[in-house]
């Protein structure tokens, strides 16, 4: 009898499983490895060359986070409770308050800008299955989650940089934070609650959290 470890056995029978598992770790293992040094890297740079009082600092330190969870998140999805995704009620009656802050002005140009190739998970499918509108409702909190950590770890640098005495870092970090994650945030929540709308009915209703 052949061991069952055997690759060659293994291979025979067309059991790829465990190969594969093997290499899907080792990409994941390489992506967090790289996207961390990048990160690294972009901080400790912009640190040197433009000093931590300088705004250009103030934007790779806001940037670098955001990119680096960004990348993180497609092998390994950030995760919240369930309670900071539910809805409320003001969401799930149109969200006017979020069309009012320019919500809408921000999913256009994610839309139709170069940033919407990082994106590509997060538009609606052609063909709206409940699955694909339950995954694509999925990709939605794990974008969220991604931003609302990223806003706090970036909220929490602006806050060291103040307490150091580096008031324009600060107020710059927290100007790039609102950009680059709280309208992110919001976006996602604005989505989700007309996806839950407009699916909100029999079987195509998605696991919205409404």
């Amino acid at each position: 009898m052949v061991a069952e470890h055997d690759p060659a056995a293994r291979s025979a029978r067309g059991d790829t499983t465990e190969p594969t598992a093997a290499g899907d770790r080792r990409r994941s293992v390489l992506t967090v490895v790289m996207a961390t040094s990048v990160a690294l890297g972009a901080l400790v740079g912009a640190a040197r060359w433009f000093g931590t009082g300088s705004r250009r600092f103030a934007f790779v330190a806001a940037w670098a986070p955001m990119t680096w969870l960004g990348t993180v998140s497609r092998v390994a999805p950030p995760r919240l409770p369930e309670r900071m995704h539910r809805l409320r009620r003001f969401e799930q009656d149109g969200a006017r308050l979020y069309e009012l802050a320019g919500v809408r002005l921000v999913k256009m140009a994610l839309r139709r800008g170069p940033i919407a190739v990082f994106n590509p998970r997060l538009h609606l499918p052609s063909d709206p299955t409940p699955a694909r509108v339950a995954e694509l409702d999925r990709q939605m909190r794990i974008a969220e989650a991604s931003h609302t950590i990223c806003f706090a770890a970036t909220l929490g640098g602006a806050g060291v940089a103040l307490a150091t005495g580096r008031r324009s870092t600060a107020r710059w970090m927290a100007a790039w934070n609102v950009l680059f994650n709280a309208y992110p945030v919001m976006l996602q929540r604005y989505n989700r609650a007309l996806l839950a709308r407009r699916f909100d009915e029999g079987v195509d209703a998605p696991p919205a959290g409404v």
